[in-house]
């Protein structure tokens, strides 16, 4: 059975590198509505001893997440874009390029069972993100599991019993 955590090899050496990248997250309506109510700004502040950063509203038990201001604007872009049509076309996709770190940070927003209009919002949100965030070990799996198809894996073929019977005793 294949190994099914992700290899930090598989990740480039320098971290910043690899939050740093940008990629492309494409966002229904009810998607963009439901990572615009599940975040929050995060007043950045120099900071000085004793004090803590704070969101900018209470936390909410639906994992709110506090996020930057430049993040707050995108999704905020997608909101208005994919509303913008709101009766024409519910299907519209609005495509926000996003840092592999702005991914984590909402993925943190993310519950598979969260649904918005009928739309599993939490689910497919997942999907995309951590679809984006492993694509390369995603790749590498492909390669290998394409390389090894057809190749004859199984040790329980009767030559194989056999060969442990003898050697068992």
């Amino acid at each position: 059975m294949p190994n099914l955590e992700p290899n930090s090899e598989d990740f480039p050496e320098d971290e910043d590198i690899f939050l740093g990248i940008v990629k492309p997250l494409p966002l229904t309506r009810n998607e963009a509505l439901f990572l615009s109510d599940s975040i929050t700004l995060l007043m950045e502040h120099t900071p000085e001893q004793g004090r803590v950063h704070m969101p900018a509203r209470q936390l909410m038990p639906q994992a709110a997440v506090p996020v930057s201001l430049d993040l707050i604007q995108k999704i905020g872009l997608a909101v208005l874009l994919t509303t913008n049509t709101m009766e024409e076309d519910e299907d519209s996709l609005y495509e926000l390029d996003l840092t592999v770190a702005d991914l984590f940070l909402l993925r943190e927003c993310c519950q598979s069972f969260i649904k918005v209009n009928n739309e599993l919002v939490g689910f497919n949100l997942l999907r995309k993100i951590y679809t984006l965030v492993l694509e390369e070990d995603m790749k590498e799996r492909k390669f290998f599991h394409d390389m090894t198809k057809g190749i004859n894996l199984d040790t329980s073929t009767p030559e194989n019993i056999e060969e442990r019977k003898d050697f068992n005793g």
